[in-house]
């Protein structure tokens, strides 16, 4: 929990401040390149520490870091360092692709309270007697069809007088939620409007809501809101959090054409954006409390990534405030030593000749070049893969796409085959 007084604050900040530059200072030795190990039956091993690019901040690192009783200021200040906190100003609104939705149609079961708008204002409120079972909007050309499913399970024409080439929107202002029908069949419910959004020859389904109510689903699914327990200094990492996903979002959003039909997917790609059925008091609750703060580097948004852990050393990159500097925080957690202290993956030749069919037979792979620092002398930057049939040097962010590796904070072994005689199942 913060200290009670002003004092006190400011002396754990300063604390901070210096323990974070004496561990900068001191994160990078020179790096080197690795021995080249020859695999031994068939196999390599790479053990590796985090998961996740690394960037930004580490999730178990914030947790560790409150759990130490740093507040989400302090929290902020580490992982984007130079960065201020401000207030959003502007329109509250954001626009999320619904990318599972993708079978070209909007479809929505009949409530009570709906109505179905397009652009230019006009408003059609949708009937709920019993002849109609269900409602979808399709596309036809270039136009946009509103239709109810009957009794005997055919789909009819609801005639409007909507602008079909406008676009449409579904909304509920009797509780400000809309149902929609997956195309799996499943039901989800999302607050704000829906609309039907044309897209090449197709179409999507894209959720207007507002970035306070979107935070609601995003934070929960992007951090364990069981962090924020009424006796847990965990409270804090929701607040950093919420901070860091709204300013993803506003960074993003900015970022957009103005011809774009979304802002945001509702996946890992962008942030993970689930229903309004995943939502918790706790992460309500730091969202709440940092309502409208996001960071600011010099006149924008900071691009504010984070991982899941960075395994004891965060990931720099071109930007001022991503650096590379030890993580002190993530050890602090018994829940995440497997992550930082070292996870093993045991892999057959065959898959990297598979994923590198040129070289021909491995015959022996080396790391050239890392970030420096610890642990294992950095993040892996390249690699050397020697084969039968020809060398080649490729990234390590390469080699942990193709490896499905969870970090490039690694290290090869050789691997001595396994008797399978005496192998414990």
């Amino acid at each position: 929990m913060p200290p009670t007084s002003r004092s006190a604050a400011f002396a754990r900040v300063l604390l901070s401040a210096a323990t974070a530059m004496a561990l900068a200072a001191t994160a990078t030795p020179a790096a080197h390149a690795d021995d080249a190990i020859t695999p031994s039956g068939g196999t390599i091993t790479i053990t590796g520490a985090g998961w996740g690019h690394g960037r930004g901040m580490s999730q178990y690192g914030a947790y560790g870091a409150a759990k130490k009783g740093l507040t989400y200021s302090e929290i902020l200040s580490f992982y984007y360092p130079g960065t201020t906190l401000s207030d959003l100003t502007g329109s509250s609104t954001v626009r999320v692709w619904i990318s599972a939705d993708n079978d070209n149609r909007l479809n929505f079961p009949v409530a009570a309270g709906l109505q179905v708008s397009n652009s230019s204002g006009p408003k059609v409120s949708l009937p709920t007697a019993s002849k109609y079972k269900a409602w979808r909007i399709s596309r036809s050309g270039s136009n946009r069809v509103l239709e109810y499913k009957s009794a005997d399970g055919s789909w009819v024409t609801y005639k409007t007088k909507l602008d079909p080439k406008r676009v449409w929107y579904v909304a509920n202002p009797k509780d400000g939620a809309v149902k929609l029908a997956m195309p799996g069949g499943s039901v989800r419910t999302y607050s704000g409007k829906l609309a039907f959004r044309f897209s090449g020859s197709g179409a999507a389904t894209v959720n207007h809501v507002s970035m306070e109510t979107y935070l609601r689903s995003v934070v929960p699914s992007e951090m364990p809101a069981g962090w924020g327990t009424a006796k847990s200094k965990g409270i804090e990492a929701l607040k950093a959090q919420s901070i860091a996903a709204r300013t993803y979002a506003a960074r993003i959003r900015s970022t957009r054409p103005s011809t774009a039909i979304y802002d945001l997917c509702d996946t890992s790609a962008c942030q993970v954006y689930k229903d309004n059925s995943g939502r918790a008091s706790q992460t309500d609750a730091a969202i709440s409390a940092t309502k409208g703060k996001v960071l600011n580097y010099k006149s924008g948004f900071a691009l504010t990534e984070y991982t899941s852990s960075n395994g004891g050393l965060t990931a720099a990159s071109n930007l001022a405030y991503q650096i590379q500097q030890l993580d002190p925080y993530e050890s602090y957690l018994s829940s995440v030593s497997t992550w930082t202290s070292g996870w093993t993956k045991t892999i057959k030749t065959s898959v990297v000749e598979a994923a590198y069919p040129t070289i021909g037979t491995l015959t022996s792979i080396q790391v050239i070049t890392r970030t420096g620092g610890e642990p294992f002398g950095g993040r892996v930057s390249s690699v050397k893969l020697v084969g039968s049939a020809k060398t080649l040097t490729v990234t390590g962010s390469a080699l942990k796409s193709k490896l499905k590796l969870r970090e490039t904070l690694f290290s090869i072994s050789a691997q001595a085959p396994v008797n399978t005689s005496t192998k414990k199942k």
